[in-house]
């Protein structure tokens, strides 16, 4: 998980969910919909962010994501 601060008032989100780690496309598509949805949640209170995940393993915790994206606000 990468962050740098951007010049826009609003907080933005690039997915890395490579083939490799999840050969289905409908595993890949679902894990891109819950991290949007975590990014969501929390897009209120980062600022003016880019956050850049990116996944290198299947097992994703996605707790460590949240505390992540939340520790960055």
């Amino acid at each position: 998980m990468f962050f740098r601060v951007n010049a826009f008032s609003f907080p933005r989100l690039g997915l890395i969910v490579p083939k490799r780690v999840f050969p289905r496309a409908v595993d890949r598509n679902r894990m891109k919909r819950v991290l949007r949805e975590l990014f969501r949640r929390e897009q209120e209170r980062l600022g003016n962010r880019d956050i850049l995940i990116r996944l290198s393993a299947k097992e994703v915790a996605l707790s460590e994501v949240e505390r992540c994206i939340a520790r960055s606000s």
